[in-house]
């Protein structure tokens, strides 16, 4: 009946709320081991990863590659088995650079190459490594072909 409070709800919301939290720590944990781990090795590539100085998601790196094209990447990557995404996930429906980068003063010819990695609680070192890998034979493969290149 009206004014009724919903026990069974509001247990349940504190149960997923629980979970939830431990959820957070656990992809953080595994995010603050990773992420350095794969912009190491796109700093030993050349590339520039946006905001690496600043406070940011422990789970999220944005980076761009010189002289290719992300969209470009994008889907090199995914042919490959890799999930990532170009420009910021704010702005996923729109085209052209990210609003957020060009907030940043990042120049449109590097903009124009934002990739977006994301990690979650399952992905493992291995993975970042065979990420690495592909990434750089994709990027060398790129640079050998005038047509990708900015």
């Amino acid at each position: 009946r009206s004014g009724t409070l919903n026990v069974p709800a509001i247990v349940g919301f504190g149960k997923a709320c629980e979970l939830a939290t431990k959820r957070i720590k656990l992809i953080t944990n595994s995010s603050e081991f990773l992420r350095p781990l794969l912009e190491e090795k796109l700093a030993q590539m050349g590339a520039t990863i946006f905001g690496r100085d600043e406070k940011r998601l422990p789970n999220t790196s944005y980076f761009a590659v010189p002289e290719v094209v992300g969209e470009t990447l994008v889907m090199a990557l995914d042919s490959a088995g890799f999930a990532v995404s170009s420009g910021a996930a704010c702005s996923s429906s729109s085209e052209g650079p990210s609003e957020v980068l060009k907030a940043m003063n990042v120049e449109e010819d590097v903009a124009i190459g934002a990739v977006r990695v994301s990690f979650g609680p399952n992905n493992t070192e291995d993975e970042v490594q065979r990420f690495s890998m592909k990434l750089e034979n994709i990027i060398n493969s790129f640079r050998s072909m005038s047509a990708v290149a900015i």
